[in-house]
């Protein structure tokens, strides 16, 4: 097929190039989605609308969008559970203040926390700048590994996805 000229030829293209990529992500996604009747989403609406676009990112490859949703709907749901017990004073604080009051207080486990900070050092190096082949880099990680950024991108949205789905598990009814 010759370059699409259409949006809908673009579109079909599209989705006849990667439908076997998407498909397998999809099923990796099903396999380790939690088992449960429903979920009790801390942080309303928006919550819901994060995890729903963080999979869909994953499905479609899209894995720099699914780290920056990941993370921020971790942070959202730890910010939203202490709000609603009372801590008016972590309303607006960063995801590693967060993580050390839910460690401090027992909300979530030492596992859970290396996991959650494991997922935020992911996601740093995507959203905030690093001098070019700084060690935690996508790049520089590749050059080291011998593979392209993708690997590296793609691995990166596995164990971050993985996360995720722990604190999805959380609130599992």
């Amino acid at each position: 097929m010759d370059s699409p000229t259409t949006a809908s030829e673009w579109l079909e293209h599209e989705d006849n190039s990667a439908r076997a990529q998407r498909t397998a992500r999809l099923e990796w996604l099903v396999t380790h989605y939690p088992s449960a009747q429903g979920f009790m989403l801390h942080g309303g609406w928006l919550s819901k609308q994060l995890l729903e676009e963080a999979k869909y990112c994953f499905v479609y490859g899209q894995y720099v969008a699914l780290a920056i949703l990941s993370v921020a709907f971790l942070e959202r749901t730890l910010a939203a559970r202490f709000y609603g017990s009372g801590r008016d004073d972590l309303e607006r604080a960063g995801g590693a203040d967060l993580l050390r009051q839910a460690l401090q207080t027992g909300s979530i486990s030492q596992d859970e926390f290396l996991l959650f900070e494991r997922m935020r050092r992911l996601r740093n190096p995507l959203v905030h700048f690093r001098r070019p082949l700084a060690k935690d880099t996508v790049e520089a990680r590749a050059v080291a590994s011998d593979c392209h950024p993708d690997t590296i991108l793609e691995s990166d949205a596995r164990e971050i996805l993985l996360g995720l789905l722990a604190i999805l598990q959380r609130q599992a009814v």
